[in-house]
């Protein structure tokens, strides 16, 4: 080989050495993850105080934090009647400026059973932590690597808004681990926002709780900008990519780039949304694994209604005898003795009734599966974003306003109730038809069981019937199988 061939040998060598490592180097290896707890993993990063020490002066072993449990997205919804699948989003779908956490199916609702049967928003949906980054290989643990923000001794007499910390690792990735999530390297960015929940459970909104942009996830341009919006989306899960979507939520944290760092928004414009109400299917599956639990709970509540009525009777009993004239002092008398003797048998009833519903099994039930996707937006122009979010707004049909004041709340749960949109009557308010036909049948019951037999009984159980008709005919209009029991 004559030295001209060498050379150029020895220079394509060279060249090709120094491409491979930066053609790797170009695109590094990232996914989008979500998790949701009742409070925020970086906003709301909590003091501790010092560690202790042993009696050889060493610090003691640090413990894992309590009540810090927070696993991904769709891991937080302990499935009983589905099992969790995932699903990667296909990529013919997916915008090219977005990117996408993976999908579950979940269960959107819970029961609970204490004080009484009702239906819950599944967990505690307070904050929701979406991490762009290469993450270490699943099943791996770094909460006990987590280096807590300890309280600096001097400034414990501090107002809290003054504390400082001793701590000399103050990362993202380090407040990560507090929650075992586990990240390989640096954050590409971390988003996160807070759930807010009108009064009565009926209308919620995101809004913005920080953020930390390290690098923009469509560039690698350190000088770009991007307009940045995260969607969720819930929707009931279907064999097609057609699914229907249940609600969209958004935070629009407007012209960010690498390095952009945000705290948090005061702003109280972020609009309000429905929750998704519970399905009809769902309602029916709730209504047959609960039936006896609501029977005995129903009992519970009108012989607690009962009592009430009872003292309050014997009280103006009391009163009546002590003015009454002697013709009328037996007859009264009487009817105290009563009273007074339904009072303690009812008193009786309801301490079996409490004991018979602690009996039952009360394991949290949860309801309606579907599935839950977040998606991470990077738009080149501030019109792009603006497009997309009037898309957002457009199409939403669950969208119910915009945020006027703290005092919003109110104004949304009474339009959604006129619209008929409470999920649950029995967390609804105690005026609505299903929850006084509901009351009226079994306070029904319980004056049927008190009654003895005669014209008295005769008439309480003619009120029984009645009152149960009212409350099948409400139910039959829910979907729901009518009740059959009787005293």
């Amino acid at each position: 080989m004559n030295d001209g061939c060498a050379r150029w040998l020895a220079c394509a060598l060279c060249v090709s050495l120094l491409q491979t490592p930066i053609a790797r180097a170009a695109k590094p290896a990232f996914e989008v993850r979500a998790y949701s707890n009742d409070t925020c993993i970086i906003a709301d990063e909590p003091f501790f105080k010092p560690v202790p020490l042993n009696p050889d002066g060493t610090p003691q072993r640090f413990l894992p934090l309590i009540g810090l449990v927070i696993g991904k997205l769709a891991e937080l919804f302990v499935n009983h009647e589905i099992e969790s699948q995932a699903d990667r989003i296909k990529n013919g779908a997916a915008r090219k400026d977005t990117n996408y956490a993976v999908t579950k199916k979940m269960n959107l609702y819970r029961a609970d059973f204490d004080p009484v049967p009702a239906l819950v928003i599944n967990a505690k949906l307070g904050c929701m932590t979406i991490v762009a980054a290469a993450f270490k290989p699943d099943g791996t643990s770094c909460q006990a690597e987590y280096v807590p923000k300890t309280l600096a001794p001097e400034s414990a007499g501090l107002p809290q808004s003054q504390w400082k910390t001793t701590r000399t690792d103050d990362s993202v990735e380090n407040q990560l681990r507090r929650a075992d999530v586990c990240v390989d390297g640096k954050i590409k960015a971390v988003y996160e926002a807070r759930f807010e929940f009108s009064k009565d459970g009926t209308a919620y909104r995101l809004k913005d709780a920080g953020y930390k942009i390290e690098s923009l996830l469509t560039t690698q341009d350190k000088g770009a900008t991007r307009s940045a919006l995260y969607t969720l989306k819930i929707s009931n899960p279907s064999a097609t990519q057609q699914q229907d979507v249940l609600s969209t939520a958004w935070v629009d944290i407007g012209t960010v780039s690498a390095g952009s760092h945000g705290s948090g928004s005061k702003d109280d414009s972020a609009p309000w949304l429905r929750v998704p109400p519970l399905s009809v299917e769902a309602r029916r599956i709730f209504e047959d694994k609960t039936k006896v639990h609501q029977e005995v709970a129903g009992e519970i509540e009108a012989l607690k209604r009962s009592l009430t009525r009872n003292e309050r009777i014997l009280t103006g009993l009391d009163q009546r005898i002590a003015t009454a004239s002697p013709d009328l002092i037996e007859g009264l008398k009487q009817e105290r003795t009563r009273i007074a003797v339904q009072n303690q048998s009812q008193s009786a009833e309801l301490d079996a009734r409490n004991a018979e519903y602690q009996d039952l099994p009360r394991t949290p039930l949860e309801f309606m599966p579907v599935t839950i996707e977040i998606g991470v937006t990077e738009s080149e122009s501030e019109k792009k974003s603006k497009l997309l979010l009037a898309d957002l707004i457009k199409s939403n049909s669950d969208l119910v306003g915009s945020a006027l004041g703290n005092d919003v709340s109110g104004v949304i749960s009474r339009s959604l109730k006129a619209k008929g949109s409470t999920t649950d009557p029995g967390a609804a308010d105690s005026g609505s038809e299903f929850d006084r036909a509901r009351n009226r049948y079994f306070d029904a019951m319980v004056a049927a069981k008190a009654q003895p037999s005669g014209k008295a009984g005769e008439d309480a159980q003619h009120d029984l019937v009645a009152a149960r008709d009212k409350y099948n005919e409400v139910r039959r209009l829910q979907g729901l199988d009518p009740v059959t029991s009787n005293p």
